[in-house]
């Protein structure tokens, strides 16, 4: 099994050329709302609020529309994969529309949890530009993955 560091660089670097894929072959027409990084900020502090984690980083990718990729640090791993679900609706709230049946707020995003220490325990990713859909999740162990998976 590789390291953890290397299953996340390579999940990154899928999600990435696919989300380039979405960018050139994908519903072009399709469009996100887009929230500001400031507003993206807020929303992630007070999600580092709700659920005791600190932000680490917060990088803006733009494929077509943007697309941030964000890391979290905190011990509290359990807690921290069971609240993701919550944690992902704090900075990307679904609300669908016409011009947006998906409903997400970004093209797509990368989110990755690690211990104080920059050991990462957990990662989730998506993206959602027709008809390159898709998304992902990584966990150090079976406890900690944040969504059902078979």
């Amino acid at each position: 099994m590789p390291p953890p560091i290397r299953v996340i660089a390579r999940a990154q670097a899928e999600w990435l050329s696919e989300m380039r894929a979405s960018a050139r072959t994908g519903d072009r027409a399709a469009r996100f709302p887009n929230p500001s990084r400031p507003r993206l900020l807020q929303r992630l502090r007070r999600a580092a609020s709700l659920y005791r984690f600190q932000i680490v980083s917060v990088r803006m990718l733009h494929p077509l529309q943007a697309a941030p990729v964000i890391v979290i640090r905190s011990d509290r791993a359990r807690s921290i994969g069971r609240a993701t679900p919550k944690i992902i609706g704090l900075f990307d709230p679904r609300r669908p529309t016409r011009a947006d049946p998906s409903g997400y707020a970004y093209e797509g995003y990368f989110l990755v949890a690690e211990t104080r220490s920059g050991a990462p325990y957990l990662a989730t990713f998506n993206h959602w530009r027709a008809p390159h859909v898709g998304g992902g999740e990584w966990a150090a162990r079976e406890s900690l993955y944040p969504f059902p998976h078979g």
